[in-house]
């Protein structure tokens, strides 16, 4: 007899983007830039169809960018305060191919170490968009917020350039500002980070990864690491990794 329980899967798109601060009228200060994690999932619930777009911001101009350290920082918020474990059964995640936090060995490291550790060993995948793939929720939800930021800044010009004190200190200044702005998007949850800790002694430090860039599809799950050249319909690779002997610690301290 067919089950008829629905498995429980968590569809999750991931994406960064560079909001870019203007300074406010009569500064010299080169403009601010603040690095926005969006997080998009996708998930069944009640036989509906839910999603949440959410906005992780970080206010330290020192550690704000776009790294692996970043990435782990959203996730472990996400299994935190998501209760992912407890809601379901496997992870699908999907990315471009971003170089410097998604196709790097430290990142799919983290992918391994998630499903052990937070994830009672169940499934996590993660699926590489092709080259000029088009646009994603994740895109999509981006370029709303540049056009909410755009808005805002079209509708206070001619504040901007009055001779007032107000207008001298009209604009958002950092992530904290700027996440009040982006409330306007909607259905959008933002969080922002005060502090990201980039000690290098945090980091794993994994052998590299044999032809990552020609991957397409990595499987985490019971300990085991899959790797594939396409998402679907393309044989799987068994794989280890192989820590060297510095950087074995990867949970942040903060």
């Amino acid at each position: 007899m067919r089950s008829m329980v629905q498995p429980r899967q968590l569809l999750v798109l991931m994406d960064f983007t560079s909001v870019y601060l203007t300074p406010k009228i009569g500064h010299q200060n080169n403009h601010c830039v603040v690095h926005v994690c969006i997080v998009v999932l996708e998930y069944i619930r009640d036989g509906q169809r839910v999603r949440e777009n959410l906005d992780f911001l970080c206010d330290c101009p020192e550690t704000n960018k776009s790294d692996y350290h970043f990435v782990l920082h959203v996730w472990l918020t996400l299994f935190l305060y998501k209760k992912l474990a407890d809601h379901f059964d496997s992870i699908d995640v999907w990315t471009d191919g971003g170089p410097h936090h998604f196709k790097t060995r430290y990142c799919q490291f983290m992918w391994h170490w998630l499903s052990t550790a937070r994830f009672a060993g169940k499934r996590i995948s993660h699926h590489f968009f092709a080259s000029y793939h088009g646009h994603s929720l994740a895109d999509s939800h981006a370029a709303s917020i540049k056009r909410v930021i755009r808005n805002e800044y079209t509708m206070s010009q001619l504040q901007r350039f009055n001779q007032t004190t107000l207008a001298i200190y009209w604009g958002p200044t950092g992530a904290v500002e700027l996440s009040a702005l982006l409330r306007k998007c909607r259905d959008t949850q933002i969080l922002v980070f005060p502090h990201i800790d980039r000690d290098p002694l945090l980091k794993p430090d994994p052998h590299k990864l044999v032809r990552i860039k020609r991957q397409h599809c990595f499987d985490y799950e019971n300990g085991t690491c899959y790797s594939a050249e396409l998402s679907v319909g393309a044989e799987k690779k068994l794989f280890s990794f192989h820590l060297n002997e510095c950087g074995q610690s990867i949970e942040p301290t903060t």
